[in-house]
C-alpha cells in the first residue's frame, strides 16, 4: 500500500509539472503576434510586437526626400486554428486622410505566418509647394481587424551642401 501511494505522489507531482509547463507555453507562446519591417535607405527596422504594450504606442522612422519607405507587415498565427482579418494602410497628415495605401483581406493558416507588403513615395506625399529645406511628417495608420498601429514617418529635408565658390575672373 504504501508503494501505491509513493507513486500517487509521484504521479500527481509529474502532472502538476507538465500543466505548469503547459501554462507557460500556452500563455506565452500561443495567439496571434505581428511584426512590421521598415527598410529606408541601407537601414530596415524591425518593430515586434511588444513595442505595442507600451504607453506611447507608436514608432517612429525616417526617410530622405525622394527615396521610398519599404515596408512589411508581419502576421503570425501561433493558434491551432486559421487566422483572418482584413488589413487596411492608410497615410494620415494632422488627423486628415491624405490616401489609402493597401486594403485586403489576410487569412494565415494555423502556426504559420502571412505578410502584406508596399512601399511609400515620399516624392508622392510631399506637397509641391514645400521648400527643400523643410520636413515633413506623416502617419501610417495599420488597421487589422481591431487592432490599430501607428508608425511615424518623418521625411528629412535634403541637406544642405554649399556652392563651391567661384574663382575670380583674372583681368586683363
Amino acid at each position: 500500500m504504501a508503494t501505491k501511494q509513493r507513486n500517487l505522489f509521484l504521479y500527481l507531482t509529474l502532472a502538476c509539472f507538465f500543466g505548469l509547463i503547459a501554462i507557460f507555453i500556452v500563455d506565452g507562446y500561443m495567439g496571434v503576434y505581428d511584426t512590421i519591417y521598415v527598410t529606408s535607405g541601407e537601414r530596415e527596422q524591425k518593430i515586434e510586437a511588444d513595442v505595442w504594450q507600451r504607453q506611447d504606442r507608436f514608432w517612429s522612422t525616417g526617410v530622405n526626400r525622394g527615396e521610398k519607405a519599404f515596408f512589411r507587415y508581419e502576421v503570425a498565427n501561433r493558434q491551432f486554428s486559421s487566422y483572418t482579418a482584413d488589413v487596411e494602410v492608410s497615410v494620415w497628415r494632422m488627423q486628415e486622410k491624405v490616401f489609402d495605401v493597401v486594403s485586403q483581406p489576410m487569412t494565415v493558416a494555423s502556426l504559420d505566418k502571412g505578410q502584406v507588403e508596399w512601399v511609400i513615395d515620399s516624392a508622392d506625399i510631399l506637397p509641391a509647394n514645400i521648400p527643400p529645406e523643410q520636413s515633413y511628417e506623416y502617419t501610417v495608420v495599420i488597421k487589422r481587424g481591431e487592432i490599430e498601429r501607428r508608425i511615424i514617418i518623418s521625411i528629412n529635408p535634403v541637406p544642405y551642401v554649399p556652392k563651391a565658390p567661384i574663382p575670380p575672373v583674372p583681368s586683363r
